[in-house]
């Protein structure tokens, strides 16, 4: 079941392009992927390389591999979700 929070995220991948990067469907489905698999509140008080660690974990490496794209909304993601989540002071 997608949370208000989950769905508000989510909507952030919904246009073709979020902040000069092209999001494809597969980006889409990556970020889909780990925002209803992880503990959002959680990861977002960790550090920085440990929020990018742990929405990688969401996915197939192999995907990851090959898709640049995905990797690099998934970094985008855990950049951003401190100030999309609030629920500690990072």
């Amino acid at each position: 079941m997608t949370t208000l929070k989950q769905a508000e995220l989510l909507a952030q991948f919904d246009q073709p392009w979020r902040d000069g990067t092209p999001v494809f469907a597969c980006c889409r489905k990556t970020i889909e992927a780990a925002i209803n698999t992880v503990d959002l509140e959680a990861v977002a008080c960790l550090p920085v390389s440990e929020r990018v660690q742990a929405l990688r974990a969401t996915a197939d490496p192999k995907h990851l591999d090959g898709h640049r794209c995905c990797v690099g909304h998934l970094a985008d993601l855990a950049f951003d979700l401190p100030s999309m989540v609030e629920p500690c002071h990072v």
